[in-house]
């Protein structure tokens, strides 16, 4: 399954590409992003929900807990403020 969410990387929308290849393990692959020149978030991330807490493969755990709540509002069928999911038509 893919789908698009709209995250904020130093407070700029950062768009990601959501792809699950199985329960629990997701990758995002950066789209597009509407910061600064010079500034790139960065482009793969794979996450996995933890127990407590999504852990991912970039060390700002911050953005990681943003990615996770924009995959947990997916799943729920909502969307948090910061994040908006959006199908991709696949």
């Amino acid at each position: 399954m893919e789908w698009k969410a709209v995250v904020r990387f130093l407070g700029d929308p950062a768009h990601y590409k959501i792809i699950t290849d199985r329960s629990g393990i997701y990758y995002a692959r950066l789209l597009k992003y509407e910061g600064a020149p010079g500034v790139t978030p960065p482009q793969d991330i794979v996450l996995v929900k933890g127990i407590r807490r999504w852990n991912g493969s970039y060390d700002v755990q911050e953005f990681i807990d943003e990615l996770g709540r924009a995959i947990d509002a997916r799943q729920r069928g909502s969307s948090p403020s910061s994040s908006r999911p959006e199908p991709t038509g696949s």
